[in-house]
C-alpha cells in the first residue's frame, strides 16, 4: 500500500461476513476522509506497527481506500495573521505561543487553517481567554474577520 494521507470507509460491494479485531474496529470508526491518516494513527493509541499491520489488513479486506486526490478548503495564512492580531489584543504577546501550540496540537503546519478545523480551533482559542467580557469581544471580532473573508 502506497503512502496515502487519507482514506475513507467503503462498503458498497461487500458480501457475507466480516469479523474485526477490537483495534480493527477502533480504526474503522476513526476513519474520516477528511482527517489525516497520522492523526488517526496517534488518536488511535495503538503502537505504529499495530496501528500498519490493522490498517493494511481494512485495506485488504475492502473496508478503507485512499483518498487519491484530496481537495481541502483552507483559509490563507492572511486570516491566522489577522486572528493572532485580535488574539495579541485581548492576551497580550502570549497569543502567538497560543495560537503556535494549538496548531501544533491540531496538526496544522502550513498555517493555513483547513476550514472544516475553523470551529474547534476558535473553540480551544476561546478556552484561552479567562476574562469573560474579553472573551465575548474576540468573538465578536472573529464574527466580523469571517464576515470579511
Amino acid at each position: 500500500m502506497a503512502k496515502f494521507k487519507y482514506f475513507k470507509k467503503r462498503a458498497s460491494h461487500l458480501h457475507g461476513d466480516i469479523t474485526l479485531s477490537a483495534q480493527q474496529f477502533s480504526i474503522l470508526a476513526l476513519i474520516d476522509e477528511n482527517k489525516e491518516i497520522g492523526l488517526i494513527a496517534r488518536e488511535s493509541g495503538m503502537a505504529p506497527d499495530d496501528f500498519k499491520r490493522n490498517l493494511t489488513a481494512l485495506y485488504k479486506m475492502g473496508l478503507i481506500m485512499p483518498v487519491v486526490k484530496k481537495i481541502i478548503q483552507r483559509y490563507s495564512a492572511n486570516f491566522l495573521e489577522e486572528l493572532t492580531a485580535i488574539l495579541t489584543y485581548h492576551v497580550g504577546p502570549v497569543a502567538n505561543i497560543i495560537i503556535t501550540d494549538i496548531l501544533s496540537d491540531m496538526n496544522i503546519t502550513d498555517n493555513k487553517i483547513p476550514v472544516n478545523d475553523l470551529e474547534a480551533l476558535l473553540s480551544k482559542i476561546d478556552d484561552e481567554i479567562s476574562d469573560p467580557i474579553q472573551k465575548i469581544d474576540f468573538n465578536n471580532k472573529v464574527k466580523k474577520l469571517l464576515l470579511r473573508t
